[in-house]
């Protein structure tokens, strides 16, 4: 992805908005910052709404959350917002001034997205057509033209919460290769691994950094380091089951993986020196398919954060998951964690994960 030269006018920093998944309504949300955060790009939320961020920050950041994140849709240059009704949205385009967003020669498209039914008396084809009219007569002088195919330039709408945000298009954010990375298509199985998408965002809440190590005490198959280890970073896997430990090595060696350890050992008493880790980023085993060697989930997570108390640098994060029933934030707490935020992300009837977030001071 390649930045407009017109941003180059504005100094770096401008009014973004990115468009999220709504599988969960603040995870999404937190996944966008969280990634800003880890690549050192300052920002200012200007408002949250539903699937939909608006910040001030340098346009660059957008390259980054296009190579990480695992929920993120689009993020787009803000061109104008307005309430969601017709006459103001076309009133806001009538007013504004395209050519610096669209070079001569160029083709563009104008595509108009409602979230989850909101403004359903505002038709999003009709709107897009006449947007488009109304932009195609500001610059005729440039020679452009539509294309609806394959354009040049892509300026987005997005209904929201009875409101609408307008600009332009400068990263598309896809994810076909966190499907390719499902726990089925690795050579080793395991029915309760983590989805590539769900590991990858953990890996992200935990601020996690190129080049830093990244360690899972729980890595069964892993998930979590072979998402850590694609973003750049240096990772290690514990697991008390030589076979997971064995398993995972076989994945991470499939998807050009090279970790800097993977070791049979008990996450209670991990073999790592003190303060030697800034992030620590797992999924410990819970539910009816995972074997927790006769201990409770709570006694499992329990001995996990003491332990990690002890490798753990200051100001190290931990993005841990649980069972909703458990307490994760009261429990990371005790052992003096500081509990960043929470996310509830329902999987099936009888399981809500929490995935909590917190730092070390």
């Amino acid at each position: 992805m390649t930045l407009h030269p017109c941003f180059k006018r504005i100094r770096g920093v401008a009014k973004l908005f990115f468009l999220v998944s709504g599988e969960n309504p603040t995870l999404s949300l937190s996944e966008v910052k969280s990634i800003l955060s880890a690549e050192g790009y300052e920002y200012h939320v200007l408002s949250e709404l539903t699937q939909l961020l608006r910040l001030e920050a340098d346009t660059r950041c957008a390259e980054a959350v296009r190579f990480r994140s695992a929920l993120a849709r689009a993020c787009a240059l803000e061109i104008f917002g307005c309430n969601a009704t017709l006459d103001e949205i076309l009133a806001y385009a009538e007013r504004t001034d395209f050519k610096p967003f669209i070079e001569s020669g160029e083709s563009f498209a104008v595509r108009v997205l409602r979230v989850r039914g909101s403004s359903p008396e505002i038709s999003c084809l009709a709107l897009e057509r006449r947007i488009g009219e109304t932009i195609l007569k500001d610059v005729k002088s440039k020679g452009v033209r539509v294309n609806l195919e394959n354009p040049d330039k892509v300026f987005l709408g997005i209904l929201t919460d009875e409101k609408f945000f307008f600009g332009l298009r400068i990263a598309e954010i896809k994810h076909k290769d966190l499907l390719e990375r499902g726990p089925r298509r690795r050579l080793f199985f395991h029915p309760a691994a983590l989805t590539a998408k769900m590991a990858r965002c953990m890996v992200n809440l935990a601020q996690a950094r190129a080049g830093e190590i990244v360690l899972d005490p729980f890595c069964g198959t892993g998930s979590i380091l072979i998402e850590a280890g694609l973003i750049g970073c240096r990772v290690i896997g514990l697991d008390v089951s030589r076979r997971m430990v064995e398993g995972s090595q076989k994945n991470l060696r499939f998807f050009g993986i090279e970790p800097d350890g993977l070791m049979v050992a008990d996450a209670r008493a991990p073999p790592l020196p003190h303060g030697s880790v800034k992030c620590v980023v797992t999924d410990p085993p819970y539910g009816t398919s995972s074997s927790t060697f006769g201990l409770t989930t709570k006694d499992l997570i329990e001995g996990f954060f003491s332990a990690t108390s002890n490798i753990i640098k200051n100001e190290g994060m931990v993005c841990v998951a649980a069972p909703k029933t458990l307490g994760l934030h009261e429990i990371g707490e005790k052992y003096g964690f500081r509990h960043v935020e929470s996310h509830y992300v329902y999987v099936h009837r009888r399981l809500t994960r929490e995935i909590a977030v917190f730092k070390i001071e």
